[in-house]
């Protein structure tokens, strides 16, 4: 695996596009939170694929469309590359891998689950994030397999919608599963790992973020092991798609707070591209 670029955000985290063996490119971000404004102080973002199947409309590694699952072996390279190079600097090592660049990981998940125990096993990093649409039975899967293996990995799903109609405009993809059968898994998974799943929303200005969807969040969630995570669109020029202000974002969140847990979410390196839905296989630009 080849270092092709490398960006430097003003927030210190940093964009890798990396070129494989066949050529094709995947990127990475690693996120070293000075300010703790994360779980863990040094954190990447790796790819699971090269492009993603799932035809998110707000993403931009979904505009790209699938070429191929990754291997194990090039997840672990992902790593690899990142710790040595910030050991190598006198920054903390990672103390956490999230599954969130490039890919729907869930639908890579022999690859993904055997990158996971070796990056368990030959790097000592215990801390791992699986951001997914909701593939449900993969989820099961994950139970079946981490029970009780003393890994510690934390489920975060894209919700972004309170209606199984707009999520199905929004994340094509999701149609064989709708909102009330990824939450029954949802619980099931933080019921096994005595845990708190994560639900991402996405917020687009004057699309999700109604009166009414406060609501039906509110009865989505409520009494529920989860946490929903606010956050806001990343623009990729989609027309029709307006990200909201900083201030909308707090707001949203206060409101759903009310009955609901539910916090805000910081995001990394928006200014290189390598927000979430920002990351795609280029070289150029």
């Amino acid at each position: 695996m080849e270092v092709l670029r490398k960006l430097v955000s003003k927030d210190g985290s940093v964009k890798y596009l990396f070129k494989l063996e066949d050529s094709n490119t995947i990127e990475t971000l690693y996120m070293h939170d000075r300010n703790q404004k994360l779980t863990y102080q040094s954190t990447v973002c790796v790819s699971s694929q090269v492009g993603c199947k799932l035809g998110c409309i707000y993403c931009a590694t979904g505009m790209q469309g699938y070429v191929r699952n990754l291997s194990a072996d090039e997840i672990v390279q992902q790593v690899s590359i990142c710790n040595f190079h910030y050991t190598y600097s006198k920054i903390p090592a990672i103390d956490a891998v999230v599954f969130a660049g490039m890919g729907e990981p869930l639908l890579n998940y022999e690859n993904v689950k055997m990158a996971i125990h070796k990056i368990y096993s030959d790097l000592g990093i215990n801390h791992f994030e699986v951001v997914t649409v909701g593939i449900v039975p993969y989820i099961h899967e994950m139970i079946k397999d981490f029970y009780d293996k003393g890994i510690h990995i934390r489920l975060n799903i894209s919700l972004h919608a309170s209606t199984n109609e707009l999520r199905k405009k929004l994340i094509p993809f999701t149609v064989k599963y709708d909102i009330d059968a990824i939450i029954r898994a949802a619980v099931e998974y933080a019921e096994a790992f005595d845990t708190k799943v994560r639900m991402r929303y996405m917020i687009f200005k004057g699309l999700n973020d109604t009166g009414e969807d406060v609501e039906r969040l509110w009865r989505l969630l409520e009494d529920k092991p989860i946490k929903l995570i606010i956050s806001q669109y990343n623009e990729n020029n989609v027309p029709g798609l307006i990200p909201p202000s900083h201030a909308d974002i707090l707001e949203f969140c206060e409101k759903v707070g009310k009955k609901i847990d539910c916090g805000t979410f910081y995001n990394f390196g928006n200014d290189i591209k390598g927000g979430c839905g920002q990351l795609r296989q280029h070289i150029s630009g």
